[in-house]
């Protein structure tokens, strides 16, 4: 598995907090807002840039994009990677005062989330331990900033969660019957030969399709995944190329049908990039128009997380996220 290199999103928010009761008026469980003043108690007045911003940020009550995390002891996980909104999908990034205001103000027994199943929001669900309410729910070897994380009854097929009230969507998009099978059909035969697919190799691939109204025009866009589960020798070289082990196209419709409009493959092996999953369509920055998440067929990096929006016909990578939860 090739190792993920470390992506330091950071911005400088430099403005004093003028008074504790600027985070009393958080969104949170019963009894939050007055952990959160204590949290606060005894640091106005110290030169503390980092809380400075810390503290600004959440004061402005932003929304989060959190990623799912299974197989850990007491359930799945909701963690806080990025906020969304007007502002656009930003990394978010604190310090250990910061976190632990975050977990009170978000993630504490009762605070509500968004799950999305693909491309649908879903009924919203509730925490039921944040991380640090009572003893700390986990912690990570010679970490000295953790990411938080909430234990969540977080549905399955579940990738992707938000707090607030859930994004803009575009309207339904109807299509002709047939029109998305026409499409499909278009790839073994035209689009996979040329990533180096040949017709003849396609049965090896396990296919899933995802499609929903994006706004990026005004019929859905979608997205196929092919991935063969053969796995590659790290010794064979991408150069020259062999047949890759995934293929991923992302589809739109143009004048004249539905063309490529996004397309990834990948050996898999650690001298290729690892191969990547579709997490799901969600409207990140408020316009009105979804964006794609993928992340990594990588236990080893839950929370690396690509998002790719819709510029001039074509899919284009504008977020990256690639961050462990140890994050100092």
């Amino acid at each position: 598995m090739p190792t993920i290199s470390t992506a330091h999103h950071r911005w400088c928010l430099l403005r004093r907090l003028g008074t504790a009761a600027c985070l009393a008026s958080l969104s949170a469980p019963l009894g939050a807002c007055e952990r959160v003043q204590t949290t606060l108690k005894g640091t106005l007045g110290t030169d503390d840039p980092a809380w400075q911003g810390d503290s600004t940020l959440l004061a402005g009550k932003p929304s989060v994009l959190y990623r799912v995390v299974r197989g850990e002891p007491g359930g799945p996980r909701a963690v806080p990677i990025a906020t969304i909104g007007a502002r656009g999908l930003r990394a978010l990034t604190l310090g250990n005062r910061g976190w632990r205001a975050f977990d009170l103000a978000y993630l504490q027994r009762g605070a509500a989330l968004i799950p999305y199943r693909a491309n649908e929001p879903l009924a919203p669900v509730a925490s039921t331990r944040g991380m640090w309410e009572g003893a700390p729910l986990d912690t990570v070897s010679r970490c000295t900033v953790v990411l938080p994380a909430a234990l969540v009854p977080i549905p399955e097929g579940v990738e992707l969660l938000t707090s607030g009230d859930p994004p803009a969507r575009p309207a339904p998009a109807g299509l002709r019957d047939g029109t998305i099978q026409q499409a499909l059909e278009t790839i073994p035969t035209l689009i996979a030969p040329t990533a180096g697919v040949p017709l003849s190799m396609i049965s090896r691939y396990r296919r899933q399709v995802f499609v929903a109204s994006t706004g990026a025009s005004a019929t859905p866009t979608i997205v196929v995944t092919y991935d063969d589960p053969e796995v590659v020798s790290d010794s064979i070289r991408p150069y020259p190329t062999p047949r890759p082990r995934q293929l991923i196209v992302v589809m739109d419709k143009g004048l004249y049908g539905y063309k490529p409009s996004y397309t990834f493959s990948t050996l898999g092996n650690n001298r290729t990039p690892p191969r990547r999953r579709f997490l799901g369509f969600l409207d990140a920055d408020g316009d009105g128009k979804r964006e794609l998440f993928f992340g990594l067929h990588a236990d080893a990096f839950p929370l690396v997380t690509y998002a790719l929006r819709f510029r001039a016909d074509a899919w284009t990578e504008v977020f990256t996220y690639e961050r462990q939860r140890c994050q100092g």
